[in-house]
């Protein structure tokens, strides 16, 4: 079909001014979630519309895949049964090309007589799609697109969602509403929570004891992810958390992982730290590490967890202590610690794999901790951000206020369920830490830093929720963070972006098929308080 231009007075309004991009008017509200870095729209109000018979263009063979993902979701937005030919460049409606002149994440589109997409990568093309699809309108069995031009790219290159699937059961169809949503706004990383004391939830080969019952995963699900995730633009990253919160392992397999301190003796259900002085672990940890690579392929990263590790269950352990004498560690199980990144990083960097990491080792050591691992900063417990940046580190804030999401269910204290309202995560910035522990340094009084390109991005947490918790509180706080990464740098006031997301709400609902609405904004109040701290 050839495309044509309309001009529609009851839509005119949206479409009527040209945008700056130091200065976006309300008028344009409907419009593209994380805000353009350039957008001009033609001051007429002018529009190319198609119907469902739609030719393409492709420059690259895989990026049909990404025009079939396309067309699934205008059919789901618009109830349309879209009919998309190939055809050569001069003849089609719709182009999709890779530049190789424009940056990794960089895209642009230009909508005159035809809908034109560029981007520095599928990656970036998915972007692209997504902005298309935020700013079209339906009428009946047409499709309208301003006649318009954008060109876009983010100021952070990391933009993380956590999925927390150790804690609680998410089944496979809501994993990938959850992919779309992060999709929809633009997140490139999904990072999943495979393991924790609670439970095990990838199936090992060679330690097939671990996958807890009650979390049937199989390779083929996490494989199915991985490729539904690729083709969306978004990257599955694996986590297996090591060497606390790993309580499976010492339970499951105890003549391999475990201490044999005291407190195992007396009361193992305590003991969740896996035996770092053992060589057996190291060998163990390195063939599950290779098995889930192998599943997880598309990711060049790997997160080995590290956090809140009981240290003090090492101490007076005759095997520890004289594994510590062996490798000239001193009497300080912290050293032990370190020796272990150190261990992880070089079984990481075997796989192909860049190690990520939790704040989790004190910044005193005698050993070197490699500044080659990118360390995830979440409660400043353990390591201040800045002494991190001044000592060389690469950082993903991961601030456990306000960009975490815990909602353990009913069963749980108060305490235990916290998020945090858009409005205060939009006060959010990707060098600010804050906590609502009175013990954590970042209490009393947030931490912000300097601007620094050692700070690549952030990434939203959501711990202990159920599967069917997530579309609800993620689908009005997501896009919050997201616009937070993609420009450093506010743009608009809270409540006129707020209008944009709840625009683009309604798409989301028919894209996912999912409507659902979280109406309570549990744990912050808008004097400024933590309503649970004291619980």
């Amino acid at each position: 079909m050839k495309n044509f231009i309309l001009i529609l007075a009851t839509l005119i309004c949206g479409f009527s001014c040209d945008i700056k991009e130091d200065n976006l008017p309300i008028e344009i509200n409907n419009y593209i979630v994380p805000i353009p870095k350039k957008i001009q729209i033609h001051p007429k109000g002018e529009f190319v519309v198609l119907n469902q018979n739609i030719s393409i263009f492709c420059n690259q063979p895989n990026l049909y895949s990404l025009i079939n993902v396309l067309k699934n979701d205008l059919q789901n937005l618009t109830g349309i049964d879209f009919n998309f030919s190939n055809v050569n460049k001069e003849t089609a409606d719709l182009i999709f090309e890779i530049d190789s002149n424009l940056e990794s994440e960089e895209y642009n589109v230009s909508i005159i007589q035809k809908i034109i997409l560029k981007g520095g990568s599928y990656r970036a093309l998915a972007m692209a799609k997504s902005s298309l699809i935020q700013i079209l309108k339906t009428n009946k069995n047409l499709i309208y697109f301003p006649i318009v031009e954008i060109s876009d790219k983010p100021d952070s290159e990391y933009r993380g969602l956590l999925i927390d699937l150790a804690r609680m059961w998410h089944d496979v169809p809501t994993l990938k509403k959850v992919i779309d949503l992060a999709a929809f706004y633009k997140i490139n990383y999904l990072q999943l929570h495979l393991s924790d004391d609670q439970s095990f939830t990838f199936p090992s080969e060679k330690y097939p004891k671990l996958a807890t019952p009650d979390r049937p995963y199989s390779k083929h699900d996490f494989r199915d992810l991985v490729e539904y995730a690729k083709l969306r633009g978004i990257i599955i990253i694996p986590e297996l958390d090591v060497p606390g919160h790993s309580r499976q392992f010492v339970e499951l397999y105890p003549e391999v992982f475990g201490v044999n301190n005291q407190l195992l003796q007396t009361n193992p259900s305590k003991s969740n730290v896996i035996n770092i002085a053992n060589e057996k672990v190291y060998k163990a940890i390195d063939d599950i590490i290779g098995e889930i690579v192998d599943v997880f392929d598309t990711s060049p990263f790997f997160h080995i967890g590290g956090d809140e590790a009981n240290l003090s269950l090492y101490e007076n352990v005759p095997e520890v202590i004289n594994f510590m004498k062996k490798h000239d560690l001193g009497t300080d199980v912290h050293e032990l610690f370190r020796y272990f990144i150190v261990r992880m990083n070089k079984i990481v960097k075997k796989h192909g794999k860049k190690m990520f990491l939790w704040e989790g080792f004190r910044r005193e050591g005698k050993i070197e901790i490699p500044r080659d691992i990118i360390v995830f900063e979440f409660e400043t417990m353990y390591h201040l951000p800045g002494d991190l940046i001044e000592d060389g580190f690469s950082v993903v804030n991961t601030s456990w206020m306000p960009l975490y999401l815990v909602n353990g269910g009913v069963k749980q204290p108060r305490a235990r369920r916290a998020m945090w309202s858009p409005e205060k995560i939009y006060s959010w910035n990707i060098w600010r830490w804050e906590n609502w522990w009175k013990k954590a340094p970042a209490y009393k009084k947030p931490i912000q830093l300097q601007k620094t390109d050692q700070i690549i991005g952030g990434q939203m947490c959501s711990w202990e929720q159920s599967g069917s918790a997530e579309i609800p509180t993620l689908r009005k706080r997501l896009p919050i963070f997201v616009e937070r990464v993609w420009n450093n740098e506010k743009r608009v006031p809270f409540k006129d972006f707020f209008l944009k997301v709840e625009s683009n709400d309604l798409k989301l609902s028919k894209i996912i098929n999912d409507s659902r609405q979280d109406t309570v904004l549990l744990g912050y109040d808008f004097e400024g308080d933590c309503a649970w701290c004291d619980s």
